[in-house]
């Protein structure tokens, strides 16, 4: 959210320059200046162009697709199904001035790469002819006009690539923002049929489609043209034989289409495997706590190996092709020429120098444009079709009906909220579902507090969500006069400051943001935050825990002037006292005039209500005041009954359960919690500030500086096979260059001897050039006369036989060399790439859980996105030609060599300038792609914030703020790109004046040494320097954006090495057996805990008893240390001292052994897309009676059989079409399914009502009767029959005893929290725990025999000593009960061995 810092008002200085400057990017100097004296940051960089914004941009797209979609509503009625077009509205929107740049290609392929063949032909021409037909003079100006195509081509053809690689970041941007906006507009249907790893997956691959896809679209004219004019020169140089060469040409065109084809069709089904791999990484990184304590780790990565190896299938078919492909590309232009001038010979002509490099030079530019960017168009411009496919198909989604009644506050009096006769259906899946409401009808007035209560899946918060505009009716009517503000149930905290999270956009007004922090119960926790309300929260509030989050997400809807308030069960994640406080202050006080739509699971606030609305299944059970519902008799006083007054057997038999799961889901992250309250809520608060500066939650993606170490490159290619596999790939690069090679040479010394032999060729007899025979022979003469003419060995001056034969062996060995490198080459890459994304993956599932809560979401999953896509299919690509230029420059040079040695002399000089050229640009090059990729970044990480927070965003109104917020990450990363895209053409034009200058040194010295070479060597040395201009220039900037892309390597690397948690399985002879824990003993001894080695520890020095099977209650202030106490058992954080099992340390064996024995309910409810018996039972360990029997102990049974589908039905991302409070249900039958000794219930049962969680407690004590229950909850009515309670303040255990004994001391703080509730409830809860007690003494069953004579209170006194004094305990007395503890504990741990 925090976008402003990265906001860059300096002007690009691309505006200012003048015609020249552009054309040669002088403009760009002053910024690679300030790359190579410092390492650049996102302020060095400028703000976007004029009309490169993403607002500006994607206001344009939208406006063209609306005309798309409008027109085909029109035309609708005409024909069938016509689908508005995509492309068609990108045409109209950039399609003009991306026609204009068409100019420049035609300029430089028809014009001056036309021009410099003919120029060279005279040159040739020139050098080979006895009789002077040309003169000195018009030698040198041929060589003039020579490199003068040269420099005109240098001018034309980077501005040409830049405009058009301009284009395509301007058509991404929009189509980024549009896809976007499309985002915030999807109905709960199409969010069904989406996930977030699917945008993710459009934002990050398909729009780069648009990056390169336009560059070559141009060369779909330009080189038919080309090959025409090319042609007409042709046949007037060497007759009807050019036909010949252009049909194997033609030949490659349409093979090339169908490469074309092949590869579209490889990349949309490598899209979609590799959506599904994004979709269940966002999936696993997101519920990354719930696999950890579930023991998942080995079964998902199978799941994501799976995924991989499906995607990678694809890419390895892609690299055959490629192979096979470029094989071709590099063995065309031999087989060309050779097939070209095999016809020439044959058709009893005679082969000149000039004609060979003419010929040669015209059909290697057609060559390359026909082979390569006319098929690379197509290729792009399909791939680029499915990418727009994809995104059409995704803008033509289900959008939210706009609410008509969005206008301005009416007055007060005016606002209201009718429903009459409202039937509603969730939108499913494919499946027949029941009504989700039916025949509902309210009415509520200003002033009137309107509460909804009901069983879970009753239909609560679908009653919200038709209020909200988010559903629509299928009959009835829904009438919402008002603004609207939203507190959700599951918080929604975006990545920000808190008060940014509270502002959400808004004006800051300070007397109205004071009020409502006060009426939140904020200002304390402001007070103890490092730096108050601009305290920085990462994504998901991980700095919070889950009381603050519910206070700080109610706090935004407060603040919101609306008239209608809906608050969608905002009580159940804070404890009983705050809980008190939100309502009387906030909901009772601040909100007192307007209209309260309240659905909460806490019966107890219902008597301060003005109407009740019961639903039961989707129908309203009974509606009307609390006095009538009770006097009626209906099932909401049986409900209130069984929560506050008399609980008797049954009441019992619910009650330690409810203390189990009661406190629950609102609390949205369990262990998360704790460890986020060592930034947010922990006491010490100086240390947290100094942590806290030193390392905000969210901090900016870390990025290396430099250059990318040799370490990196070695890794990369280590990864990719044996030193084995680099040698063999090595040898055959080098002998596929000298073969190569080895065939221009040859040429050349094959076209010297056929001059000679023209030369002296009076006798026919004697000649070589003779007709084919009958049989198709070469009809050739002794090669004794010709020996006598020319001197030499064989290989300097070949007879026609031998030249054709040696041609045809070199170029069938360049092929098969060339496909065994390509291969060998790209097969190593992918090999590469699957280890690469393995050891991250394991890395990742393997690091501490604090790596989680420090890194959003988005910027995890980049790493697996993009920078992945990058080694897998950008990398190898830019590396090989990297390889394969750097080779042929060096034949080039060798060549040049073997010419004239003096040729090379001055690229000794050139060299240097080139070396200091390209260092001084890789400094800046390399930071400004490190700034590209983590300015990418936050584009996904706000994008995934928008959508969880999607339909509280909705009703806020913020989708016009937070489309701004999104532009404005773009117009960051557009300005790190824009600048991408300068400085490498910067270095390309330098580059290619490099070798402006090397030809114009060659075609010169060649003029100078005319007497000590031929044609064919001249033709040679300078045909050769002339394909060093564009080839030159591209291999180096490839080497440099090898370097680039090799960041993607290193920051794959670098999460490769992220620290990891304790080994998975037991060193050999420390696994506890199978049947460990028998009992279910626990004991901390000295236990502390803290997140990190410099922080504060957050729990302190607990030392305490839990019998086999007890039920403890944990209660305890936000921020006490309650989640954190569950994270120590769990070892999701190394606790130090010791935590003892049934008599084995924890921290002795391995993480699984220790987890899979330990069964959790979380606070979060994290469920997995895909089928429901997936998410009770992901990898098929259990049978169906088994599952069934688990979902009758949730009380989800009958629901599910209700399901067309059955176990089998459908859960969409995160399972979004079920309640929290049926989510957290499958939370419990998983808990039934693993059967463990020991149960944890992190705060589980917030979100459901009282009924079922009376059902849910009597099924934990029948289920788990044999078990120890630890409780984290904030309903103190849920503990209160607990066998004992554990009462932590600031990380210490102040309190530990029974709830009927500490009860009876008022200096107790469980007294105090207690008498917090009011005087009707805590005599309520006082009676329960007496009960239960009695019950347990009834049954022999007495827990605080051993302290019960110490005030009634059980302490640890070896916790901390002060809590004794606190309790009203001397110092003899303290030492006394201390040493009875301690006897106990020996005593205890003797029987538990």
């Amino acid at each position: 959210m925090e976008v402003n810092k990265n906001k860059t008002p300096k002007p690009n200085p691309r505006l200012n320059s003048n015609f020249l400057s552009a054309l040669i990017f002088w403009w760009v100097n002053p910024f690679m200046g300030v790359g190579a004296k410092k390492d650049l940051e996102v302020t060095d960089l400028y703000d976007v162009m004029p009309g490169d914004n993403s607002e500006e941009l994607g206001l344009k797209l939208q406006r063209e697709w609306h005309n798309q979609i409008a027109k085909c509503k029109k035309d609708g009625n005409k024909r069938k199904k016509i689908k508005p077009s995509l492309t068609k509205a990108l045409v109209r929107t950039f399609g003009l001035k991306f026609l204009l740049v068409g100019f420049l290609a035609f300029l430089e392929e028809c014009v001056f790469k036309i021009g410099q063949p003919l120029c060279l032909g005279q040159l040739v021409h020139y050098f080979g002819s006895e009789n002077q037909t040309i003169s000195t003079t018009e030698a040198y100006l041929y060589a003039t006009g020579l490199v003068l195509g040269s420099v005109l081509y240098t001018m034309t053809h980077h501005p040409y690539f830049f405009a058009c690689q301009h284009t395509g970041m301007r058509i991404r941007v929009a189509a980024c923002s549009l896809v976007y906006k499309k985002c915030l507009l999807l109905s709960q249907k199409a969010l069904g049929q989406t996930t977030i790893g699917q945008m993710v997956n459009i934002m990050s691959n398909d729009v780069n489609r648009y990056d390169f896809s336009v560059i070559f679209l141009h060369y779909l004219w330009v080189g038919p043209l080309q090959t025409i004019i090319s042609m007409v020169i042709l046949l007037h140089v060497i007759g009807p034989s050019c036909l010949v060469g252009l049909a194997v040409l033609i030949l490659f065109v349409p093979l090339q289409s169908w490469m074309g084809k092949v590869f579209s069709k490889l990349r949309l089904e490598t899209a979609k495997r590799t959506d599904e791999r994004i979709r269940t990484m966002n999936e696993i990184i997101s519920a990354m706590r719930v696999i950890k304590m579930y023991t998942w780790e080995k079964p998902f990565a199978k799941l994501i190996s799976k995924c991989r190896r499906k995607e990678i299938n694809v890419i390895k078919r892609t690299n055959h092709f490629r192979a096979l492909n470029m094989s071709l590309f590099f063995t065309s232009s031999k087989l060309i020429i050779f097939l070209t001038f095999l016809v020439f010979i044959f058709t009893g002509n005679h082969l000149t120098a000039e004609k060979v490099f003419v010929t040669v030079s015209l059909f290697n530019n057609i060559r390359i444009i026909m082979t390569s960017f006319f098929p690379g168009a197509i290729t792009m411009a399909a791939e680029a079709r499915v990418s727009t496919k994809r995104i059409e198909n995704f803008l033509l989604l289900d959008e939210i009906e706009k609410n008509a009644q969005a206008k301005v506050h009416p007055a007060l009096s005016d606002c209201l909220v009718e429903l009459n006769q409202l039937t509603v259906k969730w939108p499913a899946a494919g499946e027949k579902e029941d009504n989700t409401l039916t025949n509902i009808s309210f009415t509520i007035r200003p002033g009137q507090v309107f509460a909804i209560v009901g069983q879970v899946g009753s239909g609560k918060s679908s009653l919200l969500n038709v209020l909200l505009g988010e559903l629509s009716p299928s009959t009835g009517t829904c009438r919402v006069a008002g603004k609207i503000a939203y507190a959700s149930q599951e918080s929604w905290i975006f990545s920000g400051t808190v008060r940014q999270n509270i502002l959400c956009g808004l004006e800051y007004d300070l007397k109205r943001y004071k009020k409502v922090i006060k009426a939140c119960a904020l200002d304390k926790d402001f007070s103890l935050f490092p730096n108050g309300d601009q305290t920085a929260v990462g994504e998901r509030g991980v700095s919070l825990s889950g009381g603050q989050k519910a206070r700080v997400n109610l706090a935004r809807s407060l603040y919101v002037d609306a008239d209608i308030y809906l608050m969608d069960d905002p009580l159940s994640a804070v404890d009983t006292h705050v809980g008190r406080h939100l309502f009387d202050k906030a909901i009772n006080g601040y909100l007192r005039d307007k209209i309260r739509v309240l659905v909460t699971h806490q019966l107890q606030y219902l008597k301060d209500v003005d109407q009740i609305l019961i639903l039961k299944a989707g129908r309203v059970e009974a509606m009307g005041s609390y006095k009538e519902i009770s006097n009626s008799g209906l099932d909401i006083a049986k409900t209130i009954e069984d929560e506050e007054p008399e609980l008797e057997a049954d009441n019992l038999t619910r009650s330690f359960s409810e203390c189990d799961i009661d406190g629950s889901i609102s609390r949205c992250g369990s262990i998360s919690n704790s460890i986020r309250q060592r930034v947010g809520s922990v006491t010490s608060r100086s240390s947290v500030k100094e942590k806290k500066e030193e390392k905000p939650t969210f901090a900016e993606e870390s990025r290396s500086s430099g250059s990318v170490s040799p370490k990196v490159y070695w890794e990369y290619f280590r990864s990719g096979g044996s030193c084995m596999s680099l040698f063999t790939m090595t040898v055959t690069c080098i002998i596929t260059q000298v073969l190569f090679s080895g065939s221009d040479y040859w040429l050349t010394l094959w076209t010297n001897a056929e001059e000679l032999r023209a030369t002296h060729s009076n006798v026919t007899e004697n000649s070589t050039y003779i007709p084919v025979t009958e049989n198709g022979f070469f009809n050739v003469t002794s090669g004794t006369e010709e020996t006598a003419v020319f001197s030499g060995a064989w290989w300097k001056n070949p007879d026609t036989y031998t030249g054709v034969y040696v041609f045809t062996i070199l170029i069938i060995c360049v092929f098969i060399f060339s496909f065994i490198r390509t291969i060998h080459y790209f097969m190593m890459c992918m090999i590469s790439s699957i280890n690469l994304h393995n050891r991250m993956f394991q890395s990742v599932i393997r690091t501490p859980l604090l790596f989680f809560d420090q890194n959003p979401v988005g910027r995890v999953l980049n790493r697996f996105a993009k920078d992945i896509g990058s080694v897998d299919e950008m990398l190898p690509s830019a590396f090989f030609d990297v390889i394969t230029i750097a080779l042929t420059a060096v034949g080039i040079l060798f060549l040049v060599g073997l010419v004239n040695p003096w040729l090379l002399l001055p690229i000794l000089f050139l060299s240097i300038v080139f070396v200091n050229l390209r260092q001084f640009y890789l400094k800046t090059a390399r930071d400004v792609k490190r700034l590209e990729a983590t300015t990418r970044s936050p584009v996904f990480t706000h994008l995934s914030s928008s959508l969880v927070g999607l339909t509280t965003l909705r009703a806020h109104r913020c989708e016009v703020i937070f489309q701004t917020i999104f532009d404005e990450c773009q117009d960051v990363h557009t300005s790190a790109w824009y600048m991408f895209l300068s400085t490498t053409r910067w270095f390309g034009i330098w580059l290619d004046w490099i070798c402006v200058i090397y030809v114009g040194c060659v075609t010169y010295a060649c003029l100078a040494l005319r007497d000590s070479m031929t044609g064919s060597e001249a033709g040679l040395a300078i045909s050769s320097a002339m394909a060093l201009t564009g080839m030159f220039q591209w291999g180096v900037r490839q080497s440099a954006e090898v370097e680039n892309q090799m960041t993607s390597v290193e920051r794959v690397i670098d999460y490769s090495k992220l620290p990891s948690e304790a080994p998975l399985d037991s060193a050999p002879g420390k696994k506890p057996p199978d049947t460990w824990p028998l009992s279910g003993t626990i004991q901390f001894d000295g236990m502390s805990l803290r997140y990190i080695e410099a922080d504060q520890p957050v729990l302190k020095s607990i030392t305490c008893l839990i019998r086999a099977n007890e039920k403890i209650g944990i209660v305890g202030r936000t921020g006490a240390g309650k989640s954190s106490l569950i994270a120590a058992l769990f070892r999701l954080a190394e606790p130090d001292g010791h935590i003892i099992i049934d008599g084995i340390d924890s921290k002795s064996i391995g993480l699984h052994d220790l987890r899979s024995k330990i069964a959790i309910i979380p606070q979060d409810p994290v469920l997995f897309s895909g089928s429901l018996r997936k998410n009770l039972d992901p990898f098929g360990l259990h049978s169906d009676d088994a599952l069934w029997n688990a979902l009758e102990g949730a009380k989800l049974k009958e629901m599910v059989k209700d399901l067309s589908a059955g176990l089998e039905a459908n859960m969409t991302e995160g399972g979004a079409n079920f309640s929290v409070g049926q989510r957290q249900l499958i939370c419990l039958a998983r808990a039934i399914l693993r059967q463990n000794r020991i149960l944890v219930l992190d705060e589980a049962t917030a979100n459901v009502d009282q009924k079922t969680d009376s059902l849910i407690q009597l099924t934990i004590r029948e289920r788990f009767r044999d078990c120890t229950v630890l409780t984290i909850a904030h309903r103190l009515n849920t503990i209160m029959d607990s066998d004992r309670i554990m009462l932590l303040d600031a990380g210490y255990l102040k309190e530990f005893g029974e709830p009927a004994i500490l009860l009876e001391n008022p200096k107790s703080m469980f007294y105090s929290l207690v008498e917090q509730t009011g005087p009707i409830v805590a005599t309520h809860l006082t009676e329960l725990a007496k009960q239960a007690a009695e019950q347990r003494r009834s049954k022999g069953t007495n827990t605080a025999d051993l302290t019960m004579e110490t005030n009634g209170n059980t302490i640890r006194h070896q916790l901390c000593p002060k809590a004794s004094q606190e309790q009203g305990l001397d110092e003899s007395e303290f030492e006394t009960e201390k040493l009875k503890i301690q006897n106990y504990n020996v005593h205890s741990l003797s029987v538990s061995s």
